[in-house]
């Protein structure tokens, strides 16, 4: 499986940023949708047509993904259901283009959005993790002040973790939510420091080695 040939990373990087910037300003059910639409983009556009497996996730994912427009449940189900859907698929992408970037032997600017990507959505499946954990345990996280009906707050616990900002107006309360916050940190470093280095090192040796136009 080859996601280069394809060129498909910089248009994932712009629908994940885009989803970012619009996220905060829709309601709770509505960013659901768009997480699952865009984490289903991601893989479309990833993803060969020669992968019959990967195609018949995606749609079945889909499908899943218009019934639960209509599926008429509480507003906790839904969105544990849908968060668990992004998940999987998000999970899923993340293992296609990290070991596409650990194959490829030549590097372009396609493994440079890819790595991009990687570094967001990984931050997005943590968001969806604290999020799940706090429905199932309200106690688990505690809030110094906002509301926690929008996804986006939870979002802005992942990557301030992943980033090791940590302003500390968001605090894991429970030992399983510590204990993912402490991970996520350590893959956040771990990530920029190896995975990045390593493609960059190989991007600028490819970019040395090639003969001057």
């Amino acid at each position: 499986m080859q996601l280069t040939a394809r060129k498909a990373q910089p248009w994932v990087s712009m629908l994940l940023i885009g989803l970012l910037l619009v996220h905060p300003f829709v309601s709770a059910r509505v960013g659901a949708f768009l997480f699952v639409l865009a984490s289903l983009g991601a893989l479309s556009l990833s993803i060969t047509h020669r992968d019959r497996k990967l195609r018949l996730y995606f749609y079945v994912a889909s499908t899943l993904l218009i019934w639960s427009v209509f599926w008429n449940v509480h507003e906790g189900t839904h969105r544990i259901f849908v968060y668990l859907l992004c998940t999987s698929t998000y999970f899923l992408f993340l293992i296609i283009v990290i070991s596409d970037l650990l194959r490829t032997k030549e590097i372009s600017k396609n493994e440079i959005f890819a790595l991009i990507n990687c570094y967001l959505i990984a931050a997005t499946v943590f968001s969806f993790v604290y999020e799940l954990s706090y429905i199932m345990d309200p106690a688990s996280l505690s809030f110094q002040t906002g509301s926690t009906d929008n996804h986006s707050v939870f979002l802005y616990f992942s990557f301030t973790t992943i980033t090791t900002l940590g302003y500390g107006d968001i605090v894991p309360v429970s030992p399983f939510l510590r204990h993912i916050a402490i991970l996520e940190a350590i893959f956040g470093q771990f990530y920029i420091a190896i995975v990045v280095a390593f493609i960059l090192s190989r991007y600028i040796q490819h970019r040395n080695a090639s003969p001057p136009a």
